[in-house]
């Protein structure tokens, strides 16, 4: 990559998130780069500058070119409303995750702006109260099911999101508790969905639905973070599986025909746990049959870890930007410096890309 000209200066947010998505504190940085934590803490905040060595020094530390230190970017939030995770997950597991959204988000944005890109679907902002006093979104599901055409099973999620104009990223978190974070598109990047690899098909499907629901719904109004929850979980059930679709077979289900909802799952590609509260909800099943319908789901170990039927969602977007590129005449060099990674991380996170080549040309940093 281009050799850091030594006037430029790193930026403060990207310093930071760097260290974040290392999943480092600031004491742990300034071993590494040989500083001390007071140091980090200013150059974090802005009131210090970081360039010349101190800049090589932080980024050999934390294992990245010294450009992507320095590149124009403002973080996005990740909302509370758009990070699905668990309750008991650390702090610094979800600023981690967070981080490493926004360094990917900062990525693609840097690639998307040299590309083409005209989504075949429009991304609607709708707001469920406009259909109806409580559960609207069902009704948003719904008509975004008729905006977009689809009926019966939807084949991939990721397909349609990325149709629409949605980056979606999977990748391991090396964590469990955390299963997706949104990221709204801004002046640095388009919308990017990035996804816990850990998931099982049926459940990211049923994840990537419900961050379609917040990405759909929640610019509209303003709702606590639990009810944002509520309304985006019960938006992603009705969009892969509608109600008037699944009904029939939905009310035959007891703890004496689970195999139905194997039927279901598969046929929909939900989540069992999803039917049986769709169930619940439509009078199908009492509370003490609900409570039971999950005692024997998690016995008959059909709750937790993957399960064969449903295929896997692969995204392809980022990776056909890049082969755009590269048909416009970018080398592999040129779009090392544009992503910032090497061709060997950019295979591992976007997928291999035919026709890569070197190049002794760079591009400026930017």
């Amino acid at each position: 990559m281009t050799a850091p000209n030594p006037y430029v200066e790193a930026n403060n947010q990207m310093v930071q998130l760097t260290r974040l998505a290392c999943g480092w504190s600031k004491k742990r940085l300034a071993d590494e780069a040989g500083v001390s934590a007071s140091h980090v803490s200013r150059i974090e905040s802005g009131i210090l500058p970081l360039a010349g060595k101190a800049l090589t020094d932080y980024a050999d530390a934390m294992g990245c070119p010294p450009e992507a230190l320095c590149v124009p970017f403002t973080r996005s939030p990740a909302q509370g409303t758009h990070f699905r995770a668990n309750t008991t997950a650390a702090e610094w597991k979800r600023d981690r995750v967070w981080a490493r959204a926004n360094l990917i988000a900062m990525r693609i944005g840097r690639i998307a702006q040299r590309a083409d890109i005209d989504p075949a679907l429009t991304l609607p902002e709708l707001d469920p109260t406009d259909y109806a006093g409580e559960h609207g979104e069902i009704t948003v599901a719904q008509v975004l099911r008729r905006l977009w055409r689809l009926a019966g099973p939807i084949r991939s999620v990721t397909e349609l999101l990325e149709a629409a104009g949605v980056f979606v990223v999977v990748e391991d978190f090396r964590d469990r508790d955390i299963d997706a974070v949104t990221l709204r598109a801004s002046e640095f990047h388009p919308h990017l969905v990035y996804v816990n690899a850990a998931l099982p098909p049926d459940r990211m499907r049923m994840t990537l639905a419900h961050e379609l629901g917040h990405l759909v719904m929640d610019a509209m109004t303003l709702v606590s973070p639990a009810e944002a929850e509520r309304r985006a979980t019960a938006f992603a059930a009705e969009f892969l599986a509608p109600i008037d679709d699944i009904g029939f077979d939905l009310d035959r289900v007891s703890v004496r025909t689970i195999h139905e909802l194997d039927e279901l799952r598969i046929t929909w590609g939900v989540h069992v746990s999803s039917l049986v509260v769709r169930a619940r909800e439509r009078g199908v099943l009492s509370e003490h049959q609900y409570r039971s319908m999950f005692r024997v789901l998690n016995e008959t170990g059909r709750m937790h870890g993957p399960r064969p039927g449903v295929p896997e969602e692969r995204p392809q977007l980022t990776k056909s930007v890049l082969e755009q590129s590269i048909q416009a005449g970018y080398t592999t060099a040129e779009l090392d410096d544009i992503t910032l990674l090497t061709v060997t991380e950019r295979a591992a996170l976007f997928g291999a890309v035919a026709g890569e080549r070197g190049a002794a040309r760079h591009l400026a940093m930017a």
